[in-house]
């Protein structure tokens, strides 16, 4: 079987991270994170277009059309028989990509830009305090609903169900996607997660200024052996646990995607995949070339290719995910997962 996504899917990953045509201009000196933390990409890419970044401009709004028009080519949704494969190509990091737009805004220009979408929702007061702006989804994002397994009513008050806004505005981009392939709800296990006790949100890192370096004085008593029955020195108190992606509300884990005549995508039945080999690109076959199998690694590549998230775990990641897909932002990551 050829290497998949076929190339309507890469296409369409392109266009959600390059297309100028999908974008209007964007304040970027608000989003620009000092101090950063840098971790090199699991394995290099083609740079993202240039054009991703030159459609970015000071002063102006976000994604117009709120990732309506990510599939303007309706060429990408033709069935694809006469496409053939093309090779899969990951994603590089790159500031203009939605990941870092989206995990770059302040709180204030989060909640604006939800609202001028009109994405449906209402502020999550209690049950997520590591969440920097806690939100439910009341109501479906261009026609998908996303719902909480084994929860049936649409507000739910699960705290499973609240999400940062930054995730909300990734998952609206998301829902246009899917939309298209006839999607019509999202299943999942998870989004906020409650964080382990003693966990605390990460504060934004602020650019080390460089000090004059002043000879220091050897502490009083230095160097002389510690007196029988003294006390022994404290030991320093351990770093406060750093807190998942769920505990900020920054990942949803998906465990089908159903379509409007019924038909459901389940991960844990139908990706057919084995842990370690690659979800997209050569070796990524499923065991049961099966029609869901195809169409859920076709959806899954094209969302990784996108850079619409940071990190997308199958569940070829390991046994933990056997029964979905985990995708997130992170805030302070400079790169793409994807296992």
């Amino acid at each position: 079987m050829s290497a998949l996504p076929p190339r309507r899917a890469l296409a369409l990953g392109a266009a959600l991270i390059g297309g100028a045509a999908l974008l209007t201009p964007l304040g970027i000196a608000s989003l620009r994170r000092s101090g950063a933390e840098r971790v090199e990409p699991p394995a290099a890419g083609p740079v993202a277009p240039a054009s991703a970044a030159a459609a970015l401009a000071d002063g102006g709004e976000l994604l117009a059309d709120g990732g309506a028009s990510l599939v303007a080519d309706a060429g990408l949704l033709d069935g694809g028989g006469d496409a053939g494969a093309a090779p899969f190509e990951k994603p590089v990091w790159s500031a203009a990509s939605r990941a870092a737009t989206y995990g770059g805004l302040s709180s204030e220009a989060c909640d604006r830009e939800m609202k001028r979408r009109g994405i449906p929702h209402a502020p999550a007061a209690r049950g997520a305090p590591l969440v920097d702006l806690p939100v439910r989804l009341t109501g479906a994002l261009h026609g998908v609903t996303f719902r909480g397994d084994g929860v049936a009513k649409p507000r739910s008050t699960s705290p499973f169900d609240i999400a940062d806004c930054r995730l909300v505005l990734a998952l609206d981009d998301l829902a246009a996607f899917l939309a298209t392939r006839g999607i019509a709800e999202v299943v999942h296990v998870s989004m906020h997660r409650p964080a382990p006790a003693g966990a605390v949100a990460p504060k934004k890192k602020k650019k080390a200024q460089a000090k004059p370096q002043a000879t220091k004085k050897a502490p009083k008593g230095a160097g002389k052996a510690a007196k029988p029955g003294g006390r022994p020195p404290k030991k320093p108190a351990p770093a406060p646990a750093r807190p998942s992606q769920h505990a900020l509300g920054l990942a949803i884990d998906v465990a089908a995607l159903v379509k409007a005549d019924g038909t459901r995508l389940e991960v844990k039945a139908d990706w057919h995949g084995a842990i370690g080999a690659p979800p997209c690109g050569p070796g990524s076959e499923p065991k049961e070339p099966t029609p869901q199998a195809i169409e859920l690694r076709e959806i899954i590549c094209a969302v990784h290719a996108s850079g619409l998230f940071n990190v997308v775990l199958t569940p070829n990641a390991n046994e933990a995910h056997a029964d979905h897909f985990h995708l997130d932002i992170k805030r302070d990551a400079h790169y793409f997962l994807l296992e």
